[in-house]
């Protein structure tokens, strides 16, 4: 798919390393959870990225961890508002069923930035039944979602009001319904690991959805 030329609106940085970028988004249209390629203009090298802003949005938004010695969010970091990216896509089917979404119950599983899909869910689908398991490293990485449809699962912190672990070790201490369906985001070996932990609480293998996005 040919890029096209976006002008960035306004970069967001919530931690040093984890920043939002908002660019225009013309007459694109995607479906909730899908992926793009972007890169500042004339680099010659992209990357793939969720989106995180919802189908209705006027903008394009992604959320983007800085990757030591990484070309592409180097380049991004330093770009400004009024610079232009190239962006293509949409790609990828990780999204939700709409003919579920009024109907199911939706457990989003993430680490990281990885948790940029499932506000793109949020945001498009506001009646959802959902809860989120959000890994991070350190309390500040922490999504910013109600309490009582988040667990953060921090996990170099030294103290934390959070659940102080592995996302993985909080999903062995809590019970799954049956007729959940599980969407998984993040690095291989968490989702490696948080789908067995789902299929040994009964959960069946075609309610697990997996996107390893890094």
């Amino acid at each position: 798919m040919q890029s096209a030329i976006h002008k960035i609106l306004d970069i967001n940085f919530l931690t040093e390393s984890i920043y939002l970028f908002r660019a225009e988004k013309q007459a694109v249209t995607f479906k909730a959870g899908q992926c793009f390629s972007l890169a500042p203009v004339g680099l010659g090298i992209n990357r793939e990225y969720s989106i995180y802003s919802g189908e209705n949005d006027t903008y394009l938004e992604f959320l983007i961890k800085i990757v030591e010695g990484g070309i592409v969010t180097s380049a991004l970091k330093k770009s400004k508002i009024g610079d232009s990216l190239e962006i293509a896509g949409p790609y990828g089917e990780f999204c939700l069923d709409k003919k579920k979404v009024a109907s199911s119950k939706y457990l989003f599983i993430a680490t990281g930035t990885g948790i940029a899909p499932f506000n793109s869910f949020i945001k498009t689908f506001p009646q959802l039944d959902y809860q989120i398991i959000h890994g991070i490293r350190y309390d500040k990485e922490k999504y910013p979602e109600e309490d009582n449809k988040y667990t953060a699962c921090v996990s170099r912190e030294k103290t934390t009001k959070h659940f102080k672990g592995r996302l993985t070790d909080y999903l062995t201490q809590i019970e799954i319904p049956s007729d959940t369906i599980c969407y998984l985001c993040g690095n291989r070996a968490m989702i490696i690991d948080a789908y067995d932990i789902l299929r040994q609480q009964d959960i069946n293998g075609d309610n697990i959805i997996t996107e390893v996005f890094f």
